[in-house]
């Protein structure tokens, strides 16, 4: 008798159906991410002559970080769009595989699939800027050779004065996964609409805490001495501490209630907020 959690063969029977169900979908997700990464790098190349100043190399590889954050939660937003729908939810529930396989081959497509062609896309889309602004070479436009994203995480994180750079180059890594994370869980509570719903209500949570922590602040000895006292954390190492800490509470957070949120699912029910 099959394992009723989790069969490898019918959790790659459900993955091949994803992908191709939804393959149109997904090679236009990575065209336009890999177009959208080509002309950034091709204007910005342009605009600065390829300057080659640390000021601007660290600038490409926190915009490449940026694009991926985005890119990420775009695409795991659409995870369970497929809940929008009755007819998608009969479709999806009714399937042979189980719970555990359906959730588990959302997110290898959506998040960790795509985290892998991010990283191809983004190599490629340099190769592509090298090639186009070759032969425009001049003494006013140089066209730096192709650049190694893959240490986009150590490049952004690295500051001369933090102690304990690892531990901030982790927080970075694993703030992909959180963000990663709460967007596929706002694709379960909203699959319509999803990304907007979720930056939104990100946003009013945010704000709430933002609040809160700025009148603690006040009342616990004002902004001065709470400067000195992150000034003081960051040159001791606890603040990489508190990063790291923080982004793991997050990533356990937003993974498990994604997965809670998305075994409560039934037929009937479409979330929170339609």
């Amino acid at each position: 008798m099959k394992n009723q959690v989790f069969d490898w063969s019918r959790f790659k029977l459900a993955l091949r159906k994803e992908v191709v169900e939804n393959g149109r979908q997904l090679l236009l997700a990575l065209l336009v991410t890999y177009g959208t990464l080509t002309t950034l790098m091709i204007i910005g190349n342009w605009i600065t002559g390829g300057d080659q100043s640390e000021e601007l190399q660290i600038m490409r590889y926190v915009l490449v970080l940026a694009a991926a954050g985005i890119s990420m939660s775009a695409m795991a937003s659409l995870a369970f769009r497929g809940l929008m729908t009755k007819t998608g939810r009969v479709e999806l529930f009714t399937s042979p595989s189980s719970m555990t396989e359906k959730f588990a081959v959302n997110v290898v497509v959506y998040v960790l699939g795509y985290l892998v062609a991010f990283v191809l896309a983004v190599q490629l889309a340099d190769l592509t800027r090298v090639a186009v602004l070759w032969f425009a070479r001049s003494s006013s436009l140089t066209v730096p050779g192709p650049i190694n994203f893959l240490c986009t995480m150590q490049k952004v994180a690295f500051n001369p004065e933090l102690t304990n750079q690892p531990l901030f180059t982790a927080s970075l890594y694993l703030s992909l996964l959180a963000n990663a994370g709460m967007y596929l869980l706002g694709s379960v509570l909203w699959p319509r609409i999803s990304f907007l719903k979720t930056c939104a209500a990100a946003y009013a949570i945010e704000t709430v805490i933002m609040i809160v922590g700025l009148i603690v602040i006040n009342r616990m000895g004002g902004f001065q001495d709470f400067g000195m006292f992150v000034m003081d954390s960051i040159k001791n190492g606890g603040f990489a501490i508190f990063m790291l800490v923080n982004v793991l509470i997050q990533v356990v957070l937003y993974w498990v209630l994604a997965w809670v949120v998305f075994r409560r699912k039934d037929v009937v029910s479409r979330g929170m907020f339609h």
